[in-house]
């Protein structure tokens, strides 16, 4: 027997890419819903932001912050605090600082920008660009400079510790973390509270869901990876699920299909 756990990405997979929208996934979230199958939100977003939309949808799942850093919201398990992986926001802001101050490389990240520039650089509302700038373990940014000096910059940062991972719309730098490994650890805590005092073992089948390249490590990671088309997913590479799913339609509305004709599986 297995127990399903589904996890996704948000911008552009869960979300509509220019409006943020859900809309069309809500068919999908009601089924999941009703199965009990739990829906994990897995994202370069803040925590602020991702508290937001789980209070908007009622979900109580776990949840995996900026670009896989942090697994949080345990405490649906009745477990306290959060499992971090990476580096802390005010490390990687006084490395990036050192490094262009070094360099004099271009780039700005969003410390770099007001609260009003950084709504208006992602189509956010100034709000809920409040709370993309509210980060604990990660900087997004736009390279300014040329493809030559990103190589050095690159290297610059691992040798930092730090890296680079390109997502929908920026380039964010984070500690060497990914969204596999933070998939990885919360299969295996899934696994142990699942199994926790039952008679009979049950195997966690994980479908994952992206978009972009900073999706590829999680959807390698999973049983069942779904690859939603948008502009950047041609460049993923996923070949290591046991099943691999390309989805017909962008966003929310392939999101909903692709689970639908999963669960329907099931």
């Amino acid at each position: 027997m297995s127990t399903t756990v589904v996890i996704t990405d948000l911008d552009g997979t869960f979300l509509d890419h220019d409006s943020y929208s859900y809309k069309a996934a809500l068919p999908a979230v009601v089924l999941l819903r009703r199965l009990n199958v739990p829906l994990v939100f897995c994202s370069s977003k803040t925590r602020s932001e991702i508290l937001s939309l789980r209070k908007e949808l009622a979900n109580t799942a776990p949840y995996i912050v900026e670009n896989g850093a942090a697994v949080c919201g345990l405490d649906s398990f009745g477990d306290t605090g959060d499992r971090v992986f990476g580096c802390s926001y005010k490390q990687i802001r006084g490395t990036l600082v050192a490094i262009r101050d070094n360099k004099k490389f271009a780039f700005t990240g969003f410390a770099d920008m007001s609260v009003a520039e950084v709504a208006a650089c992602t189509g956010l509302s100034l709000k809920e660009a409040q709370q993309a700038c509210a980060r604990e373990f990660s900087e997004p940014l736009i390279w300014q400079d040329s493809e030559a000096n990103l190589g050095e910059f690159l290297q610059q940062l691992a040798d930092a510790g730090l890296q680079a991972q390109q997502g929908g719309r920026f380039l964010t730098i984070a500690g060497k973390t990914d969204k596999g490994k933070a998939l990885n650890w919360l299969r295996h805590y899934y696994q142990s509270r699942f199994n926790n005092n039952t008679a009979q073992s049950e195997a966690i089948r994980i479908i994952a869901l992206g978009d972009s390249p900073n999706d590829q490590s999680m959807l390698n990671a999973a049983d069942i990876a779904v690859i939603i088309r948008s502009q950047k997913s041609s460049q993923l590479s996923v070949t290591r699920p046991k099943e691999i799913i390309y989805s017909e339609e962008p966003g929310s509305k392939g999101w909903c299909s692709a689970i639908i004709a999963l669960l329907e599986e099931k």
